[in-house]
């Protein structure tokens, strides 16, 4: 039986993506801060692996055991916070908590994920599928932060891709852009409106056909949004927008 370790999967696009995994026969192994609280516990697929890891914090945040990332044949970096103010307006400790949930802890993880996969006798592939955002290439007002962290790790999964083809034969990275999507724990600070937003249900059955289908050994999709709220998929980079 395939596993599929997402990080950031108890609520949002990661939860949808939990569920989608459940009813695709592949059992999801949710990784977060509040995977044993029984609320949260309650809302996760019935074969849920869960693993409790906090990503903020420590210079990176807590580690997945070895053996967890062993047994993963597909590994969703999902998880993200979201913050609009303006950059100077930003202090030391919410640049470190960004920092760390989008960027520290999850490269630390996939790095020991991909030694693990380097120790297996079999030299077992993987599929690392990385949920970044339309923001990594469009200009948003007082989003400085948030866009930056987004872009980077677009150029993470572009360039580690060509490691992971060289160093386990059959591994694939899918990089996802997906846009605004239905998630009220995630805009809540905001005062964003969502009506118009996209369903996350959609977005994560876009990105799983996507992802069993791949062939590739790379792959980007945008997940755009439609004037309705209904996801239009393209496929293929796009340029980072210019200020005027």
């Amino acid at each position: 039986m395939s596993h599929a370790l997402i990080l950031g999967g108890t609520s949002g696009l990661g939860l949808k993506i939990a569920w989608e995994s459940h009813s695709r026969g592949i059992t999801p192994m949710i990784a977060g801060r509040s995977v044993l609280d029984k609320e949260v516990a309650a809302s996760l697929p019935p074969d849920t692996v869960p693993i409790w890891n906090d990503l903020a914090g420590h210079h990176g945040g807590a580690m997945i055991h070895p053996i967890r990332l062993e047994g993963c044949d597909y590994f969703f970096w999902v998880a993200g916070i979201f913050s609009r103010k303006p950059f100077s307006k930003t202090y030391d400790n919410e640049i470190g908590q960004m920092m760390d949930v989008h960027l520290n802890a999850p490269m630390r993880i996939i790095a020991d994920l991909h030694r693990e996969h380097l120790k297996n006798k079999n030299k077992k592939p993987y599929h690392l599928v990385v949920v970044a955002s339309t923001s990594s290439w469009r200009l948003r007002e007082n989003e400085t932060l948030y866009c930056a962290l987004k872009a980077a790790k677009a150029a993470f999964a572009r360039n580690f891709s060509v490691e992971m083809a060289r160093d386990l034969s059959g591994s694939k990275v899918t990089l996802v852009n997906p846009g605004g999507m239905k998630n009220p724990n995630f805009w809540k600070e905001s005062g964003q409106n969502i009506d118009a937003f996209m369903d996350p249900k959609e977005v994560a059955k876009i990105i799983w056909d996507e992802v069993l289908n791949q062939t590739e050994t790379f792959k980007e999709l945008q997940i755009m949004r439609n004037s309705d709220g209904t996801p239009k998929l393209e496929y293929g980079p796009r340029m980072p927008e210019i200020p005027k």
